[in-house]
């Protein structure tokens, strides 16, 4: 647990235990079913309003390199009008930032905790997105990748990171394209928690997650004409393969039809007798095959 202490106060919770419950259950009357909520994660995020006092619930897209795609992290936020309580429930980079920005900033300091608690949720908040951009970085380089890798016959390769690409794009939309409507909630709650004033400020974090969404959704268009050129291609090399394929048999019919004629009982015998047939049978073929296979060749069959 970590306090910053103004006009108003900060408090900030990782992996809370029963006695971190306890100690937040001190500084203010919240809900009991709110506080047992606090010792896990929850599965949706949401605003809700009480008598003198929020309860945020804040979602954010995490990459997980093992996985190779995006999961979820979770902030909760208590927030009475002195004070702002966040608890997570593993390390995050915005909170840290957010923390260090108090610490080494006197000035932000002074203007943060010193008008409203509206304006720490404001701030926190716009940490958090400004990671969540962060976080589409590896999603544009791998978009970037796959581009200079688009045409040098690795269609096979790339078809498999193309598919891990689009479960990560799918996977952090289903996280963050929820939290805009929490922020647009937020803006009317907060309105009518602290003032009209703070609205400016809700909806400044409205248009920075629309920012995130677009984004990504400028990364999912770019992925699918990725992948559909991709399969065009793919689609190329295996009709130009199976062509190949079509064309050998046919050079091959016609010594398969003159083998198949020499099985015959009475020809069989016929040649048998009289080698020449045979070999003028052999050299026909060979004449034929040699012709059919300039002809394809000039026609760029092969």
């Amino acid at each position: 647990m970590r306090i910053i202490k103004h006009k108003l106060v900060w408090i900030d919770v990782q992996n809370p235990t029963k006695k971190d419950v306890e100690y937040i259950r001190d500084q203010h009357k919240f809900h009991p079913i709110i506080l047992d909520e606090l010792l896990h994660t929850s599965a949706r995020s949401r605003v809700e309003p009480y008598n003198n006092y929020l309860f945020l619930t804040y979602h954010l897209p995490m990459y997980d390199k093992n996985s190779k795609s995006s999961r979820r992290a979770e902030v909760d936020f208590l927030i009475t009008k002195d004070k702002v309580i966040t608890v997570h429930y593993e390390d995050l980079e915005p909170l840290n930032n957010f923390w260090r920005r108090l610490n080494n900033d006197p000035h932000f300091k002074e203007r943060t905790l010193s008008d409203t608690t509206g304006r720490i949720v404001y701030h926190l908040i716009e940490e958090i997105l400004a990671f969540s951009q962060r976080q589409l970085r590896h999603i544009e380089e791998n978009v970037t990748g796959l581009s200079k890798e688009l045409f040098q016959k690795k269609e096979a390769q790339l078809l498999q990171r193309i598919s891990y690409l689009k479960r990560d794009i799918l996977d952090y939309s289903i996280i963050s394209k929820p939290q805009g409507i929490i922020l647009e909630s937020l803006k009317e709650v907060g309105g009518k928690f602290w003032s009209s004033d703070i609205k400016i400020y809700l909806s400044d974090l409205v248009g920075d997650h629309l920012k995130v969404m677009q984004h990504l959704d400028n990364f999912k268009e770019t992925v699918d004409a990725l992948e559909q050129t991709n399969s065009q291609l793919l689609n190329a090399k295996t009709n130009a393969v199976m062509q190949r394929f079509t064309v050998l048999a046919f050079l091959t019919f016609p010594l398969v039809l003159i083998t198949s004629i020499f099985n015959i009982g009475f020809v069989d015998k016929l040649v048998a007798d009289n080698l020449s047939i045979f070999s003028g049978s052999f050299i026909f073929v060979l004449i034929v095959t040699i012709a059919l296979l300039l002809f394809f060749r000039k026609k760029g069959w092969i």
